[in-house]
């Protein structure tokens, strides 16, 4: 509910904030606590208590709109209740019906709404009980609006006539209607307009559609609210009759009210098992009777209701009340002839039956004799005239619908306050957050600034020590292998040594060249100042004067990728796959021409290599590791490797990878 957690206290951290800061903020909240304590002691509803019978439905139409003002479309409704009778209250009951967009709790609840009582079925002279022509009432939602007949004079009124004016209808969609789910007459603890006959209900039109829509589900008591019930949790379920194996199967219950008293009203209230939440309407019948008498052999039985050619309709948690012209019964009978079917068996239960003379409830504590009955610690016959239905206590009628009415201004009331709370929260912290935003910015520059001053240094500090390392490695390691080169190859063309030795002096040869080609490349990589594609390009350049010493090539490198920066790993696999590709030309295409190009564009590094040799059928997958390692090289790179070749048409091998590195994700894949 929103009277239950709709102050700041307990709230979120910008709540407290608020509460510290603020002693307007904390006296709303106040407020609201003080409005949340007057509710403690009210009827609360229950979801889900809505039957079949949603309630009366007019007709729905298109208002016209017009530049001059216009009498507005207005429908009413219309109840004679027989007689000229007194009246307590009237009780609007909306309905909840999920339509569309917007629609739900409170359904065609009209915006304006004058209701009237009268003598004359014409209203020539009226009696206003409430006047909401003048600006719209606010939707009511699933809560009931209940209008005192406070004549001034007296708490009460007597006429025979009341009547519903809907001036300003609900509107959503571009359609227009008037919708209630009951209407309800209050005479001390009685609803007077329950059951009232179809004739006796009149309305400017219908749009009827059984079984939800009615003009008769207007007085019918099933609705929204349910049963008029308290805040005091039952200690006992009712009654219920043991299983049957078949629906079929007379089940009775019998009220001996202790004597003879004039009857007017019956009401029966379903169960609700513990041990079936979902069942509401717990083992109502299908079919039943009510029976009044003076003997308990019911040998002069008058019908209080006849259910019986036809299945009820389940009423969920709503009382079904039986209206009876005033006869004298001491005995009162529910015959159940069609059960309720529970798993795989059918029952018979009630909750509560009241039998009403006049405004007394004859039925509290009666005894009760059933034809069998369930005798549990909930369960029993006497349970059902307890006071109490399957979850709560039973209340009056007028208890019930003004608490609920009660509870709906306390809510209306705390909507607003808190809109005021948020309202008053917002200027605070958008007081605060002028402050904090301007500390913050100063702060964001301080740290900026030691951030950007930090990167500097880091920058600097590493590009000395990159700078050191290639010093280091090209003149500590690099003057070794040269020293090795020299010796072996001395030892390799002196006589003095062997062949055996003379071809390992050759291999020690070769092998440190390759050793000092590969330092070399290593060297270039870590120095600080060989960061972009142009540096890039001139390494590949000698590379490619080096490698294709004895074949004519071009090497072209594009203005517009010369400039930009590449990641030290981009620069490594792009070296170590040229030398690869270089390689295969010399040893493997008899070629006499090669090509390099170097470039790219906004999004892509680009590489391409041509050279005019044998060539190959490039669509045959080939075993060897060369293309392999080179598509590998590509793919760690995030990027891809193609080769285009044709037998006697030479080769094309394009390289392209974005400029900037992949992003690991989880599981060791880039992204």
């Amino acid at each position: 509910m929103l009277l239950s957690g709709c102050s700041g206290n307990g709230g979120s951290a910008l709540d407290g904030v608020t509460d510290f800061l603020s002693a307007e903020v904390r006296m709303v909240d106040q407020r609201i606590e003080g409005l949340r304590a007057q509710t403690a002691g009210l009827p609360e509803l229950f979801p889900n208590q809505q039957t079949v019978h949603l309630g009366y439905h007019g007709k729905p139409f298109t208002p016209v709109v017009v530049k001059a003002p216009a009498k507005p479309d207005s429908r009413f409704v219309r109840l004679d209740l027989g007689k000229k009778q007194r009246i307590d209250a009237v009780v609007l009951v909306p309905v909840d019906y999920a339509a569309g967009q917007g629609s739900g709790a409170g359904y065609g609840f009209p915006v304006r709404f004058r209701v009237e009582v009268s003598d004359e079925p014409g209203f020539e002279e009226p009696r206003v009980l409430a006047d909401h022509t003048g600006e719209d009432y606010p939707n009511p939602r699933r809560f009931p609006v209940v209008i005192a007949a406070d004549t001034g004079e007296a708490r009460y009124t007597e006429a025979r006539y009341v009547r519903l004016t809907a001036t300003g209808l609900w509107t959503q969609g571009g359609r227009s209607l008037l919708a209630l789910g009951e209407m309800m007459v209050l005479q001390g603890v009685r609803n007077i307009a329950a059951g009232l006959p179809a004739e006796a209900i009149r309305v400017t039109d219908s749009d009827d559609a059984p079984p939800a829509w009615d003009r008769r589900w207007l007085v019918d008591g099933q609705s929204v609210i349910g049963a008029p019930q308290g805040t005091h949790p039952a200690p006992t379920e009712g009654f219920q009759s043991l299983p049957a194996k078949q629906t079929e199967g007379m089940r009775w219950l019998v009220l001996d009210l202790g004597s003879e008293v004039p009857v007017d009203e019956v009401r029966l209230y379903p169960a609700r098992a513990g041990e079936y939440p979902a069942r509401r309407g717990f083992g109502f019948p299908l079919q039943y009777r009510v029976e009044l008498a003076q003997d308990a052999g019911f040998t002069e039985a008058l019908n209080a209701g006849d259910f019986t050619q036809a299945e009820f309709f389940n009423p969920h948690e709503n009382a079904v009340t039986l209206p009876v012209p005033s006869v004298s019964a001491r005995y009162v009978r529910v015959r159940a002839e069609q059960l309720s079917e529970r798993l795989d068996d059918y029952v018979f239960a009630l909750a509560e039956v009241e039998v009403y003379s006049g405004q007394q409830n004859m039925a509290a504590g009666a005894a009760v004799t059933a034809g069998d009955s369930r005798e549990s610690g909930i369960w029993s016959t006497r349970f059902v005239t307890d006071g109490f239905t399957s979850q709560r206590n039973v209340m009056t009628w007028p208890e019930y619908v003004t608490g609920l009415d009660r509870r709906r201004e306390l809510e209306t009331t705390v909507r607003g306050l808190v809109a005021d709370r948020r309202a008053v929260s917002d200027r605070v912290l958008k007081m605060l957050g002028r402050s904090m935003l301007a500390i913050a910015l100063v702060g964001v520059a301080v740290t900026g600034f030691m951030v950007w001053r930090n990167a500097r240094t880091r920058r600097r500090d590493l590009a000395r020590l990159r700078q050191r390392l290639a010093r280091d490695i090209h003149d500590e390691i690099g003057s070794g292998l040269g020293t090795i080169s020299l010796i072996s190859q001395m030892g390799s063309g002196s006589p003095a040594h062997g062949d055996a030795a003379q071809v390992d002096f050759q291999e020690i040869h070769r092998i440190s060249r390759e050793v000092t080609e590969s330092l070399r490349d290593i060297v270039w990589l870590i120095r600080p100042e060989t960061r972009t594609v142009g540096d890039l390009a001139k390494r590949l350049e000698e590379t490619a004067a080096t490698m294709l010493a004895g074949v004519g090539h071009e090497f072209v490198t594009e203005p517009a990728a010369a400039g930009r920066e590449l990641p030290l790993e981009h620069k490594r696999q792009v070296l170590m796959l040229f030398k690869e590709a270089l390689h295969n030309i010399i040893r493997h295409s008899g070629a006499t021409r090669a090509g390099i190009r170097i470039g790219g564009d906004e999004r892509w590094f680009r590489m391409v290599i041509t050279d005019n040799g044998k060539g190959f059928d490039s669509a045959v997958p080939r075993s060897g590791a060369g293309v392999v390692g080179m598509k590998q090289r590509a793919t760690t790179l995030g990027g891809k490797f193609t080769v285009e070749s044709r037998p006697g048409a030479g080769a094309t091998l394009t390289l392209e990878v974005p400029w900037k590195p992949p992003r690991k994700i989880a599981g060791g894949s880039t992204v």
